[in-house]
């Protein structure tokens, strides 16, 4: 089924979602500052890292699955099934 055009929201996630948290400011900076600092200390290491199309990835990488996987450690990540963490 084709998303309501009138539907503003359509297609972002809803705040009340419990499987679903937006990351503070602070916390956004936590992440892309280590995404830039891990990219640059592996490059210094592989030089073949230097190039437009992994910088990106990489960044894109740890911004989104490094909250995930430091809140599921955490405990605070949920199960699909709505169980306890």
């Amino acid at each position: 089924m084709a998303p309501d055009p009138d539907d503003v929201d359509a297609g972002y996630p809803d705040p009340d979602d419990p499987h679903w948290r937006q990351l503070t400011l602070r916390e956004t900076a936590f992440w892309y500052g280590l995404a830039g600092v891990t990219y640059l200390a592996a490059s210094v290491v592989e030089k073949g890292l230097l190039n437009w199309v992994i910088g990106p990835v990489w960044l894109v990488a740890v911004v989104w699955f490094g909250p995930l996987l430091a809140d599921r450690l955490r405990g605070r990540g949920r199960r699909v099934d709505g169980g306890p963490g």
